[in-house]
């Protein structure tokens, strides 16, 4: 069940991570061109990584289990 609930919480982080990719993206709070790219390409990265990967997780239907039971 915790495993459940943190990883709830670490898609959450990572979602937030993106949206911070994209507001760094349009503004002005790093004005170096080259070194917002790279930022901004770097928390994207990594924060569709993560959703990619919590999202992804085993799936535990009740068809599954019964499957399994036979």
């Amino acid at each position: 069940m915790s495993k459940n609930n943190s990883g709830k919480y670490a898609i959450y982080l990572y979602v937030l991570l993106t949206i911070a990719g994209c507001v760094l993206a349009c503004s002005s709070v790093i004005t170096n061109d080259y070194l917002k790219l790279v930022v901004v390409m770097t928390t994207l990265i990594v924060g569709l990584f993560g959703i990619m990967k919590g999202l992804s997780g085993p799936s535990t239907s009740k068809t599954d289990i019964i499957d399994t039971e036979k």
